[in-house]
């Protein structure tokens, strides 16, 4: 968009009459004009108004030509200085051009040949402006350049406004970016811009108004002196207000923000010329971040959607209940700007409240965010749940590498609250604390909205699997009781086995999925036996070879085939099945020994035989607990590992089975 250029001339003569005749003729032939009736109204009307061109009499009162133009130049002010004088003096002509002045009139002169100098001298300085414009086209060729070898949008921004601040010499400036989700114009840059706020509604008009002008119009605006180019009607602090540029970011008719120049009120007001130039700028770098902009767009969602389908994998692969929270929690803290991650989970007996901090807080921290969740689960839930009855639990997800100590710092400012409820079970609800609004945008909360969605999902199949697992357990349980009752001397064996076997990975210190596992696998260790005659289990003598060999030894392999199909029973598989090897490799079905025996195996191993000699049998009746350790004592390292023997004994001690001491 092109403006024309009015020109203003400073006219200073301490004639009256002079100075109205020189005003009259030049603005009758289009030039606005000012008047000072000596020196020192003069070089203050210089610096208030910066004028175009200055007529200086060299008898103005106060200040002489001379003086006037010394000072003139030391205030490096670019407006051309003609001087007038009453009688031909060639020396104060010669002195009057050695000093700056464009040129000398002898008076009297007539009107037109005033106005020639005048002519001349604007000419001058408007060439020496369009070759200062022309090397500045060509640093905005180069500029252009650039815009176009690069689609990162930070690096578009800086070198846009850099650009835009250096050829316009502006002392202060800013790039708002206009943001369609939320109604808003944001600073994306500035540089000595005293406004706190970094964001504003559009529709208010009192903040930013010149901006939100350009925005609503899509046109560009010039104030310079006492004029604003186009000339609108716009509230301006004019004693704060020296010369600005504001102009539009446009592609095609749709504004995508703006970019602002200012100087103050002592400096030289920006130009027509200055505000076509970064109209220029502006149009090449519109296209350039909105083509920045929409690539990027395209390659969060395609990272989002890469988030997501990564996220439902991970949850595909969980089926406990705190593995899919810490997963969670995992992925919110990695993506998302928030300094706290909490879960109210609702149970019948007690509710708990987990929660990750990047900082350390306080219990009573926590106790205001929980308060937060608990009220507004009760509200969307119309739950009753009180918050006495909600113990609090840190879930931290994996340090990153090098991570140093969480610092203590104030609770978030913001908080996101969303209630996991399902079709059958509602779980609690959701906490997430950040320092600022991180929702505001709409793609982030979409995509926080998705990873919540899968969550739900995966704690529903979690509570499905759990219930399914415990219908399983239920019947293997009463399979194994149907075992454990074709042997009347075996009644309660396997129970007795799986609290023992617990209580032992307790001591070896196993892992709280490891304890689980041998806990089942001590339940169903036997299970295998179901497939045994009855007559070899009551036999009350000794098993011939064919018997024990051929058939009793093959209940390890029954009972492992039995669970194997199972899939959340996968896991006790090798546990029935090696838990008859012996740690020298003389067990069965494989003879493995030593390390290649899993532990949970050596562990229920040790269990069972403690619990089968403490207790009556066909062909003998029980050796007593002192009798069953030091036989175990006696096989460490050939049919017990020593590691799981030397826990066995503390255990022992600890419960009190060892009352005659000769092991201490």
């Amino acid at each position: 968009m092109n403006y024309r250029e009015e020109y203003l001339v400073l006219i200073a003569d301490g004639d009256r009459k002079a100075r109205d005749e020189m005003s009259d003729y030049l603005s009758g032939v289009g030039y606005k004009t000012v008047l000072a009736y000596d020196g020192m109204q003069a070089l203050e009307l210089m610096s208030e108004l910066k004028p175009h061109l200055v007529v200086f009499d060299s008898k103005t009162p106060r200040i002489d030509a001379l003086e006037f133009l010394k000072t003139v130049s030391e205030n490096g002010a670019a407006a051309p200085v003609i001087v007038t004088a009453s009688s031909p003096d060639i020396a104060t002509a010669i002195q009057a051009i050695q000093s700056g002045a464009f040129d000398y009139i002898v008076k009297p002169f007539a009107p037109e040949v005033l106005h020639k100098k005048i002519v001349a001298a604007l000419q001058k300085t408007k060439t020496v402006r369009e070759n200062t414009l022309l090397s500045e086209l060509v640093s905005l060729h180069q500029i252009t350049g650039k815009l176009t070898s690069t689609h990162d949008l930070e690096e578009l921004l800086d070198v846009t406004f850099k650009f835009c601040l250096d050829i316009t010499k502006a002392e202060s400036g800013s790039i708002q970016l206009v943001h369609r989700d939320t109604n808003e114009l944001v600073i994306a840059r500035k540089r000595r811009i005293s406004s706190p706020m970094l964001r504003s509604d559009l529709g208010d008009e009192e903040q930013w108004p010149l901006s939100k002008w350009v925005v609503k119009n899509g046109r560009s605006l010039l104030i310079a002196r006492d004029r604003i180019i186009p000339d609108i009607d716009i509230a301006l602090d004019r004693e704060e207000l020296g010369s600005a540029l504001s102009v539009p970011l446009k592609v095609s008719e749709e504004v995508i923000g703006v970019v602002n120049c200012n100087r103050g009120k002592n400096a030289e007001p920006f130009s027509i010329l200055d505000l076509n130039l970064i109209d220029m700028l502006a149009a090449q770098a519109s296209i350039a971040i909105n083509n920045a902009t929409l690539i990027s767009s395209v390659n969060q969602k395609l990272d989002d959607l890469s988030l997501i389908s990564t996220y439902s994998e991970q949850l595909m692969q969980l089926v406990d209940e705190n593995d899919v929270i810490k997963c969670l929690f995992t992925t919110v803290h990695k993506h998302f700007p928030v300094d706290l991650v909490g879960f109210l989970i609702v149970q019948k007996r007690g509710h708990v409240f987990l929660y990750w901090s990047r900082y350390h807080l306080t219990e009573e921290e926590i106790g205001r965010a929980c308060t937060q969740v608990v009220d507004e689960y009760n509200r969307t839930t119309r739950g009753g749940v009180s918050r006495k009855r909600v113990a609090f639990r840190r879930l931290m997800p994996p340090s990153e590498p090098g991570a140093k100590k969480a610092p203590s710092a104030p609770a978030a400012s913001f908080h996101h609250i969303v209630p996991i409820v399902g079709e059958a079970f509602d779980y609690g609800a959701l906490y997430f604390g950040a320092p600022a609004d991180f929702t505001r945008s709409q793609g982030r909360l979409a995509l926080l909205s998705s990873l919540v969605s899968q969550t739900r999902i995966a704690l529903t199949n979690s509570k499905l699997y759990d219930d399914m697992k415990e219908n399983y357990i239920r019947t293997i349980k009463a399979l194994a009781i149907a075992v454990d009752a074709k042997d009347t001397y075996t009644h309660g064996h396997s129970e007795n086995v799986m609290n023992i076997a617990e209580e032992l990975s307790h001591e070896v210190g196993l892992e709280a999925r490891q304890i689980g596992n041998v806990r089942d696998a001590g339940l169903l260790h036997d299970i295998g036996k179901i497939g045994v005659p009855g007559n070899i289990l009551n036999k009350a003598g000794t098993l011939t070879y064919e018997e024990f060999n051929g058939i009793m030894k093959t209940h390890s392999s029954l009972g492992a085939n039995i669970v194997k199909d199972v899939p959340f029973l996968q896991n006790l598989y090798q546990l029935i099945l090696y838990h008859h090897e012996n740690f020298d490799g003389s067990g069965y079905p494989e003879g493995r020994k030593g390390e290649e025996i899993p532990i949970g195996a050596r562990i229920i191993h040790v269990a069972d035989a403690f619990e089968a000699m403490t207790s009556n049998r066909p062909y003998r009746t029980s050796l007593g607990k002192e009798e069953a350790i030091k036989r175990l004592n006696d096989g460490s390292g050939k049919q017990f590992d020593p590691s799981i023997i030397e826990a066995f004994m503390k255990l022992a001690r600890r419960k009190g089975w060892l009352n005659g001491g000769q092991f201490d």
